[in-house]
């Protein structure tokens, strides 16, 4: 009696501590999933903000009043380009209503803005607005950043975001600083049907963790970003773009305000088993013993790594219930592991699909910047071959039907990349393709060897600042089908192998560069093979280097999909 007094009442205990911090928990998780869907569109609406500063960096008419210096206040002119200027402002204030104000500090002083009138009280003198776009100059320099974000001097619901003002026509000359002040409430709006997260609990924090905006009464500390009361719940989102803090905070007061309903609930339950307990004790401790051995038994199987163990249960007791939830548990595992296995897979697979959709922007830059070149230049066909390598490789990323596809098509995406690559370095890169004809039907995965090639070009060809020689080979060893991709360029050390395809994270070895994209190769093709296939490399420094990849030999698209 005295130990089922005990359990009982431990049980209870532990029950009501226990659901406090469940339900904290819950609370927490279902926070953190609203504050994840509020920030990827807080994020959404930085990039709307961003988008329309880049429209004003390229209207022509603006710029072009910049940067001649035709703000010179002792001209002629001055108070027509001052019009001319504050009527552009105008136009771009308007199309976005959360706009306050827009500004810009020139490179030689010169201070020009324009204010939404919507409340007299957010007028300030001309002094103020110098003031401000000054900082933000100073600000931007010092931190040696294109874009910053800041809470607002000027009222308390306002978010200032300044940058660069770029000369688009020549990317490394900057004309001075343009800031935007923009109204919090653009970024704190939010819809949710809970009524534990509200506008009024959310706190934005910046980059730097300075307190960016605020829904209401600020609780938490500006520097470290914890609550300063403990009576409150704090969650906290970090968003991936921004670099930004969304921080919920959460009553306590209200979180547990039905706490004591549970506390009796579970008492009562207590006192009912401590009495049903008490009459069957002696009747369960004779009749158990039996029933707890082959629960012991069938749990060493399971330790030794068998878990295709069932009991058939021997009754309705506690014994019984319990060795049905053994067989439960056992089948939950065997599904959960074939489901973190599927995890694993979409991981890799969403991984993958993230890869295709970023283009590289120098690259891009590079290849629009060669079209017009040689359109102005040239007025040749060229240009017309060379938008069609861009469109097959786009096409090629965004309307695929499953995930493998014949060598053929593999390298022809690879002939279009190169062709796009070598009007950028023309006579230093070459490349000689050596394919055994047998192997073109082969199926393998999407985008298996662009990231090899560009791998090559980026980290051996480009860096070597030589004749870059690429050589593409395909051939077949029994059931095996082999890729290689082989350059003469600078070559690595053993260390730099080894880290590309098994150690560190996912940052490159190479300044500017990233091996994102062959290890994505490597684990997807274990994924779908088994270890005995993937990537390997061979490497020495100024001797190039080969990359191969080793796949199943198969000819037909569902044997493909049935093998992975």
């Amino acid at each position: 009696m005295l130990i089922i007094v005990f359990i009982t009442s431990s049980i209870g205990g532990f029950a009501v501590y226990a659901s406090s911090k469940y339900l904290e928990r819950n609370t927490r998780d279902l926070s953190l999933q609203v504050l994840q869907q509020y920030s990827e569109n807080m994020d959404n609406h930085a990039k709307s903000l961003i988008n329309t500063s880049v429209y004003l960096l390229s209207d022509d008419a603006f710029r072009s009043i910049i940067s001649e210096g035709t703000l010179d206040t002792a001209s002629d002119n001055y108070p027509i380009f001052r019009s001319q200027l504050e009527a552009l402002l105008l136009q771009y204030g308007n199309s976005h209503p959360s706009i306050n104000f827009i500004g810009i500090r020139t490179n030689s002083g010169k201070s020009i803005w324009w204010e939404n009138k919507k409340g007299a009280s957010r007028t300030k003198d001309v002094n103020y607005f110098n003031e401000v776009l000054s900082s933000e100059a100073v600000a931007i320099e010092q931190a040696g950043i294109e874009i910053a974000w800041h809470a607002s001097t000027r009222m308390p619901n306002e978010v200032l975001m300044s940058r660069k003002f770029i000369n688009l026509n020549n990317v490394n000359q900057s004309l001075g600083t343009l800031v935007f002040g923009i109204d919090s409430t653009y970024f704190l709006s939010m819809e949710s049907n809970s009524s534990l997260i509200r506008k009024e609990n959310l706190v934005i924090l910046n980059e730097e963790g300075s307190l960016l905006a605020s829904g209401g009464t600020t609780i938490v500390d500006d520097k470290s970003g914890q609550s300063m009361n403990s009576s409150f719940l704090l969650v906290r989102e970090y968003m991936k773009n921004l670099d930004w803090q969304v921080l919920c905070y959460i009553p306590k007061d209200i979180l547990y305000a039905n706490k004591h309903v549970l506390t009796v609930v579970i008492i009562l339950v207590s006192l009912v088993a401590l009495v049903i307990s008490s009459i069957f004790a002696f009747y369960f401790s004779v009749s158990t013993t039996s029933l707890i051995k082959k629960l012991e038994q069938a749990m060493k199987l399971v330790e030794k790594g068998d878990f295709d163990v069932h009991i058939e249960p021997a009754g309705q007791d506690e014994i019984g219930s319990l060795t049905i939830r053994f067989n439960f548990m056992i089948a939950r595992i065997r599904e959960l592991i074939n489901t973190v296995y599927k995890e694993r897979l979409a991981k890799q697979q969403a991984e993958f699909s993230v890869l295709l959709c970023q283009i590289n922007p120098h690259f891009l830059y590079n290849t629009l910047g060669t079209v017009k070149w040689y359109a102005h230049m040239k007025q040749q066909n060229d240009i017309v071959q060379m938008m069609n390598a861009i469109i097959n490789l786009l096409k090629s990323s965004v309307r695929r039907e499953n995930e493998y596809h014949p060598l053929s098509e593999e390298i022809n995406h690879i002939r279009d990349y190169i062709y796009i690559q070598k009007i950028g370095y023309g006579e230093a890169i070459e490349v000689h393709y050596e394919i055994d004809p047998e192997v073109m039907p082969a199926y393998v995965p999407y985008f298996a060897l662009q990231p090899l090639v560009e791998n090559a070009i980026l980290h051996g060809l480009e860096m070597s600042k030589g004749n870059g020689l690429i050589t593409i080979h395909a051939y077949r060893e029994g059931q095996a089908l082999f890729l290689l991709v082989e350059d003469n360029g600078i070559g690595m050390n053993a260390k730099k192998v080894e880290h590309i395809l098994h150690r560190g994270d996912r940052k490159g070895l190479f300044s500017g560069l990233t091996s994102i994209g062959i290890r994505s190769v490597h684990e997807r093709i274990q994924l779908y093979y088994g270890c005995d296939y993937g990537l390997s490399y061979e490497s020495v420094e100024g001797s190039g280097t080969k990359a191969r990849i080793r796949l199943p030999f198969i000819l037909n698209l569902r044997e493909a999909e049935n093998y992975a």
